[in-house]
């Protein structure tokens, strides 16, 4: 079954993954604390979490298997500190957010339930946030440990799966309605219509939002404030762009709906690669470290 025109996506620092992983990188891709930046991605396919280095090395792609049974399944995907969080949506009937160790260990498919076939994903320091997409208005909000779930916390208006989070807002991106609606983190202030995109997925990373367009082949760019919005920012995507993730270095972004890549260019839009990372099962969600899902 297709998930056509569900998107986004999403990543956080990671601060401590496997020594014995992590010692078998090559020295370049090792941070000084000895925290390799990673890229991770679900698949579609399967309902499995792949991972590789943002080199493009070490390429693990069932790093978490299929939590699913080998369904299709898992969209949205972001990790913390401490853990990878990832949505279940699989167009209609799924109702979990999942969690597992940063090193793969006791994944958790139902870590919560009870949702409107959960989309796009992010956390920050003290939530969990999750957007219901098919039909579902809502995003939905818990604390990190599944505790304290609250499935209607701001109600956006219309469908979508983009969601990313700052220190002071929350974003969503609809594309349905075609805005990026915005609210305050403790749900007031609700902009349906905060800025209009025409796009899918979203990701932020300093004064810009970037999201992956509705046919899937470009990524537009645009400031938080709403101004310089630029639909053209990559171009000539071949396949369908669907959720991405940015850090301070570059873009990411999965191929799906029969692709099976991951595309990488640079922060400013250059050395635009779609085939960075081959050999995918239908990557969807994707995350980023020291990124902003």
């Amino acid at each position: 079954m297709k998930m056509k025109n569900t998107t986004h996506v999403f990543g956080r620092t990671i601060l401590a993954v496997s020594c014995a992983w992590a010692a078998s990188l090559p020295a370049q891709t090792v941070r000084p604390d000895a925290t390799p930046a990673l890229v991770y991605w679900t698949n579609s396919n399967n309902g499995s979490i792949g991972r590789a280095t943002i080199n493009g090395t070490h390429v693990d792609e069932t790093f978490i298997p299929s939590t699913t049974g080998g369904a299709v399944g898992g969209a949205g995907l972001t990790v913390n500190a401490d853990y990878i969080y990832w949505s279940g949506a699989n167009g209609g009937t799924a109702t979990n957010v999942g969690r597992a160790n940063l090193n793969g260990t006791d994944p958790d498919e139902n870590f919560i339930t009870g949702g409107g076939n959960p989309c796009g994903v992010a956390v920050n320091s003290s939530h969990i946030y999750w957007y219901g997409d098919v039909g579902g208005t809502y995003i939905g909000r818990a604390n990190l440990d599944g505790s304290g779930v609250n499935q209607e916390f701001i109600d956006t208006g219309s469908g979508g799966c983009g969601l990313a989070v700052t220190k002071s807002y929350i974003y969503w991106g609809s594309y349905r309605s075609g805005y990026i609606g915005r609210a305050k983190l403790d749900g007031t202030d609700v902009n349906e219509n905060f800025i209009y995109y025409g796009g899918q997925g979203i990701a932020i990373q300093g004064d810009f939002i970037y999201y992956t367009s509705s046919s899937g082949t470009e990524i537009g760019r645009v400031a938080l404030n709403g101004s310089d919005l630029n639909p053209n920012f990559i171009t000539g995507l071949t396949a369908n762009a669907a959720f991405l993730a940015v850090n301070s270095k570059y873009i990411f972004w999965a191929d799906w709906d029969g692709g099976d890549t991951i595309g990488r260019a640079n922060i400013d839009g250059s050395d635009v690669n779609p085939n960075f990372i081959t050999g995918t099962l239908n990557a969807f969600g994707i995350a980023v470290t020291d990124g902003n899902p």
